[in-house]
């Protein structure tokens, strides 16, 4: 990433939610994006559980979701989204985040300035801990994560549960 190029999260409304899916579509994985629903691609079920999800969770960490989606700007560019979810099975103020990237984004440090700003926003929603889910393959994600003071721990179903005290 240019030093000099800004990474921003942004509210997804509509529009915001139409850029993001044309990026999810050409520059990312459909399973990266939306749980696989109906088949392997970016059928119906898949598009409408996008916009759905992205609705929902414009209420917020407040709202009847508890949780908040941004769309991640670098520059004027959609790089991809990012979400942070209140957590309520702990005594501990917690959340739950994870992010998605286009491809022709990823490595630039977008992903860093992204986790930053979520990691920001929790502090200032009293959040205590936050948490993440990748793969053991992920190695890029595990960095990543490491790097913002997660401690990682691996699971033997081939998951790595990565957790921030703020």
């Amino acid at each position: 990433m240019n030093p000099s190029t800004e990474v921003t999260l942004v509210d997804v409304d509509r529009a915001v939610a139409d850029r993001l899916l044309q990026l999810a579509k050409r520059d990312a994985s459909p399973d990266e994006v939306a749980p696989p629903l109906d088949g392997p691609g970016w059928n119906l079920e898949r598009t409408a559980w996008f916009y759905s999800y992205h609705q929902a969770a414009a209420g917020g960490l407040d709202g009847p979701a508890a949780e908040k989606s941004w769309a991640v700007f670098s520059g004027s560019l959609i790089a991809g989204s990012v979400r942070l979810k209140r957590e309520t099975s702990s005594g501990t103020p917690s959340g739950e985040t994870g992010i998605w990237l286009g491809r022709s984004f990823r490595s630039r440090g977008i992903g860093a300035a992204a986790l930053d700003l979520v990691l920001a926003e929790a502090r200032r929603a009293g959040l205590k801990r936050v948490s993440a889910r990748t793969l053991a393959g992920n190695a890029v994600a595990q960095r990543l994560l490491a790097a913002a003071g997660a401690a990682l721990t691996h699971h033997a179903d081939g998951t790595v549960l990565a957790v921030v005290e703020l």
